[in-house]
C-alpha cells in the first residue's frame, strides 16, 4: 500500500507529526531557558576537608541529573572549570578551599565553642520540608527551616560541624527536589 499525498489521511498523519513536533520544540525551549536561569553544577558534598590548599575534595553535580564527579578544589581551579557555572556561596567555597580556608570560611568550630545546636528535627508534611528546633545556651528553642537556617551566618557560626552537615545536607535534598518539581512544571508549560 502506497503513501497518497492526496488521501486525506495523508493530511491528518502530516499535521498530527508536526504538531507532536512543536510541541517538543516548545518543551525543549521551556527546558533550556530554565537551565540558563539557574547555575548548572552544585556541590553537594564535601567529600574530605583539608586545610592544605587545593586537597578539599567536592563531590559536584550536574543541576537536575543524577551525573556526579568527585574533584578536588586545586583541580577546579587548575583544569580552568568556569566556577561562575556554580552558585555564588559555592564558587566562594571553592576558591577558599583552593587557599586551604574552607573550614574558616564556613566558620567551623570545636563542638566545645558552639552557642547553638540542633535539638529536634521534624518533618512537616504541608509544608513538605524538615524543621529545626535550635536551642540556644539560655536554653531558648528556635524553629527554622534548613534553607533558613543556611542562610543565617550567625547561627552556623557557632553551631558545631555535625550540625552544619545535617542543615547543608537537608537544604541540599530539598532543594533538589525542588528543582525537580520546577522542571516539571517547566516542562508541561
Amino acid at each position: 500500500m502506497r503513501s497518497d499525498p492526496q488521501h486525506p489521511n495523508h493530511h491528518i498523519r502530516e499535521n498530527f507529526l508536526l504538531s507532536l513536533l512543536n510541541k517538543c520544540i516548545k518543551e525543549y525551549k521551556a527546558l533550556l531557558e530554565f537551565t540558563r536561569k539557574s547555575h548548572p553544577f552544585k556541590i553537594i558534598e564535601i567529600v574530605s576537608l583539608s586545610k592544605i590548599p587545593g586537597e578539599t575534595v567536592f563531590l559536584i553535580q550536574l543541576t537536575n541529573k543524577d551525573c556526579t564527579l568527585k574533584i578536588s578544589a586545586a583541580d577546579l581551579i587548575n583544569k580552568n572549570y568556569d566556577i561562575n557555572q556554580f552558585s555564588d556561596y559555592h564558587a566562594e567555597m571553592i576558591r577558599k578551599a583552593a587557599q586551604g580556608k574552607l573550614i574558616e570560611f564556613l566558620k567551623l568550630l570545636d563542638k566545645n565553642t558552639s552557642n547553638y545546636k540542633i535539638s529536634s528535627k521534624k518533618y512537616d508534611r504541608d509544608n513538605q520540608q524538615y524543621i529545626f528546633t535550635i536551642e540556644t545556651d539560655g536554653h531558648t528553642q528556635l524553629t527554622y527551616t534548613a534553607e533558613e537556617l543556611s542562610k543565617n551566618k550567625h547561627l552556623l557560626a557557632h553551631m558545631d560541624f555535625d550540625d552544619i552537615y545535617d542543615i547543608g545536607h537537608t537544604q541540599g535534598t530539598e532543594s533538589i527536589l525542588k528543582e525537580k518539581a520546577a522542571l516539571l512544571l517547566a516542562k508541561h508549560r
